[in-house]
């Protein structure tokens, strides 16, 4: 069964978020349970913020009192043995106080030190009560002054215990909420993110082999996916560059076997006047043209290949042994120039041979009797040169077209040998090359790299 993309982003997405919630709140509660002192120092120290703001002075600039908010100044008074503050100036002298009390907050047996009672937080015994003092230095007026509080450990595990209980409950319900929104959002978004490539998958699905000048359009596509278009565009193209070329392919095809067919009838029908030799040449050309066919559409098909190690100068002088008869037919001679040690290459056998064949062969037909086709091997290359007249260069565009037959030729072939060499090449990722100015003759050279 396959998967929806927007249904597993989703779930991924809200899996993280849940992860990253789970986390944080894991995190604070290991908090509130074990360092409940960095709690406690924060909000102490909040509250001396809160003191500070609400300092207020007379004209002379003398410190009257403090004007904190209604819910402060409940807490002060409701909770005096609990919730303390105190303002000292820089004497270490009580400017004023929650509870009334004239003497700053410090341990038994010691006296207030300005220099270090801001260093760290203090627990002092007072009245029974464990107190936890912190004290921070402010600067109103030029002048420096002391803001102390404190809070008794009997209301700080009350509250910590309030919170982390209230925390924990507002967090799981806050984890829900987002999960569920983030999924709607989520959800509305890739539906209206991926309803153009629905357009596009619909209109690709009309495309048929007699439209294939459609091409879909990328309007209103998201960024994302405009490279999936174009390249189902260019895929498009170049299947619509390869149709049309197989309709011409069929069309030569059918005017080359339309011309010996022709012949053939009216050879049969001067009732048996005919020239059995004419018909023999005309089946064979027939037959030749198939056979290069046949071979033109295997060489096409990159799955008819089987790739192995092979020795690239042993190919070649299989290829050299078929031609023999051939050659000493037209009176041309072949030279082999094939290193002693192996020229290994990945490469199909039997196409190898047939593209060094092909080559050989050409060159054998465009050498003049006497003269010789040369095959050099190298580690780097295969060149098949022979002595002709040589390739005129507007006639260079057209090597490797098919049925196109060179005006120097001595056999009647098909007209398909280069286009069998060219296909053989580029299945392999070889360059196939053509030298045309050689002067005499002209250089056809199979580059493996």
């Amino acid at each position: 069964m396959r998967y929806s993309l927007s249904k597993k982003l989703i779930v991924s997405a809200a899996a993280t978020m849940v992860v990253i919630t789970l986390l944080v709140s894991a995190g604070l509660a290991a908090v509130f349970q074990w360092e409940p002192e960095i709690l406690l120092k924060q909000e102490m120290l909040r509250h001396v913020d809160k003191i500070k703001e609400k300092m207020r002075f007379d004209a002379a600039g003398k410190l009257t009192g403090v004007e904190l908010n209604s819910k402060m100044q409940l807490l002060y008074e409701a909770l005096k043995d609990d919730s303390i503050y105190r303002i000292l100036d820089d004497k270490g002298a009580v400017l004023a106080a929650s509870d009334g009390a004239g003497i700053p907050l410090f341990a038994k047996g010691t006296r207030f030190d300005p220099k270090t009672a801001t260093e760290s937080g203090l627990v002092v015994r007072r009245s029974g009560l464990t107190l936890h003092v912190f004290t921070q230095a402010v600067f109103r007026n030029d002048k420096t002054y002391y803001i102390q509080v404190a809070r008794s450990e009997r209301m700080h595990q009350a509250i910590m215990g309030s919170d982390s209980a209230s925390f924990m409950m507002a967090a799981g319900v806050a984890v829900i909420v987002a999960i569920l929104v983030f999924t709607g959002v989520v959800w509305g978004t890739f539906n209206r993110a991926l309803r153009p490539l629905r357009v596009a998958s619909d209109a690709a699905s009309k495309i048929e082999f007699n439209r294939l000048g459609s091409r879909l359009s990328t309007v209103d596509v998201p960024q994302e996916l405009v490279p999936l278009i174009d390249a189902f565009n260019k895929a498009l193209d170049r299947l619509e560059r390869g149709y049309r070329l197989q309709q011409e392919f069929l069309a030569t095809v059918a005017h080359e076997l339309k011309t010996p067919l022709a012949l053939i009838r009216g050879q049969i029908e001067l009732d048996g006047m005919a020239d059995r030799t004419l018909l023999l040449k005309d089946v064979d050309r027939m037959a030749r043209q198939v056979h290069q066919l046949l071979h033109l559409a295997e060489v096409s098909d990159q799955k008819n290949f089987v790739f192995e190690q092979l020795d690239a100068g042993e190919v070649a002088v299989s290829a050299v042994e078929h031609l023999e008869r051939l050659a000493d037919r037209l009176g041309v001679r072949i030279v082999l120039h094939s290193p002693a040690r192996q020229v290994l290459l990945l490469a199909d056998s039997g196409a190898l041979f047939v593209l060094v064949k092909n080559l050989l062969e050409n060159a054998l037909h465009h050498s003049p009797a006497g003269a010789s086709a040369v095959v050099t091997v190298t580690p780097e290359q295969i060149s098949v040169r022979d002595r002709g007249e040589g390739i005129a260069a507007d006639h260079v565009p057209l090597l490797f077209k098919r049925f196109w037959r060179g005006p120097n030729r001595r056999d009647e072939g098909a007209g398909l040998g280069l286009s069998i060499c060219r296909e053989i090449s580029h299945a392999h990722g070889w360059r196939l090359l053509v030298k045309h100015d050689q002067r005499p003759g002209a250089e056809f050279i199979v580059a493996f790299h």
